[in-house]
């Protein structure tokens, strides 16, 4: 059941006081923690937690930092406590806390889907994932989003966390049933290169959703002298539409291939230079100027990965189930960035959204425990990170 929508006030002083219990509310519905706890309620654990993602630190630097905070370990030991075993049963419950500022939508939208790895460079496990060496790692905990694309409110509808050697198809597909949970009515998926393969063009046809995907010509070039076939016999035409069949293996798939140009500023002479784009559409018009247009809106993912580094909480853990919650909660805040944004035109942003958490969290607050520091001694153990 999708959580009651929140109003913020346009001012400051009510902003401070309102957001933090509207993002305690969506998480508490996500990990519903234990309330019969001395020092850690669920406000004092979400406390801690948003001022780890607002600050990109660890929960144990969040506990030094608050004054009335309880120890590090014991908000792990909380936590634990209701974390679910398994990654897919955490993605069915946070589905309400990321699907709970959108209201409803009466128009069709762009959804845009990638993958997203984070380096990890510890052993690997069951929860990692190998790929292309990027940042010193080969190791990776990869995660699959969908975010709207192509106008102001770029949220993010969905989240799966990636197995090792998992298909595409299956991702894809759990990221659609989270798109169809949120009600929203795909006009047109955009997605990554890595997509473009017979598999996932007939998965998405099935599903009735209108694609464009970037066209890859894989293969060995032909010999001096030898007409290309295929993609590369395409990609001798001029710009335009053409119907093409991408047949491999026995199977095959009936899509449009769109030829666009692209001018660009060549980087060591300064000079234009014309670069040609290719595009499998499918129940998708427009002239090849407009595809090209089309397809250049999905990059507004890629500025919402560069969002979440900003405010996902650091942890050094294995544990997958702990990983995707943080990356998790680094979504939930950055929705909550866009709905703040534009409730009653407050013009936030997301540095300022994060200023309200850190300064409410270091605010003390009434009903909870302020003898909590003066009690620790210096010989307790040091939480983990």
């Amino acid at each position: 059941m999708r959580p009651k929508r929140q109003s913020i006030r346009a001012t400051p002083a009510h902003a401070t006081r309102h957001l933090r219990p509207v993002l305690t509310d969506w998480l508490g519905r996500v990990v519903q923690l234990p309330k019969r706890r001395r020092t850690c309620t669920p406000e004092v654990v979400w406390r801690v937690v948003l001022f780890a993602a607002a600050f990109a630190r660890s929960v144990a630097a969040a506990c030094a930092a608050i004054a009335d905070a309880p120890f590090g370990q014991a908000i792990w030991d909380c936590l634990y406590l209701t974390l679910p075993k398994r990654r897919r049963t955490l993605e069915r419950r946070l589905r309400p806390a990321l699907h709970a500022p959108l209201g409803k939508r009466k128009r069709a939208a762009r959804v845009a889907i990638d993958y997203h790895r984070i380096g990890y460079f510890g052993t690997p496990n069951r929860d990692t994932t190998r790929s292309k060496g990027t940042g010193g790692t080969h190791t990776f905990h990869t995660y699959a989003t969908a975010c709207l694309v192509g106008g102001p409110d770029r949220y993010t509808l969905g989240l799966t966390a990636v197995g090792e050697k998992e298909p595409m198809t299956a991702v894809l597909t759990r990221l659609l049933d989270q798109v169809t949970a949120a009600r929203v009515t795909v006009r047109v998926a955009l997605l990554d290169e890595a997509f473009f393969s017979i598999a996932v063009m007939r998965l998405l046809q099935a599903r009735g959703v209108p694609f464009v995907i970037p066209a890859v010509v894989r293969g060995r070039k032909p010999r001096p002298g030898v007409k290309g076939v295929g993609l590369r016999a395409v990609r001798r035409r001029g710009a335009g539409r053409y119907a093409y069949t991408h047949a491999d293996r026995g199977t095959s798939v009936r899509v449009h291939v769109v030829v666009a140009h692209k001018s660009y500023r060549y980087r060591r002479t300064g000079g234009r230079r014309s670069k040609k784009l290719l595009y499998a559409a499918w129940r998708v018009s427009g002239s090849p100027v407009a595809i090209r247009d089309l397809y250049r809106t999905r990059f507004g993912i890629e500025s919402s990965y560069r969002q979440l580094g900003q405010v996902r909480p650091r942890t050094s853990t294995t544990d997958g189930v702990v990983r995707l919650l943080w990356v998790a909660v680094g979504r939930i805040l950055r929705n909550a960035w866009l709905w703040s944004r534009s409730a009653r035109g407050l013009g936030w942003t997301r540095a300022a959204v994060c200023l309200i958490l850190l300064a409410d969290g270091l605010a003390p607050t009434d009903g909870e425990n302020k003898s909590i520091t003066t009690a620790r001694s210096a010989n307790k153990a040091k939480p983990p990170t």
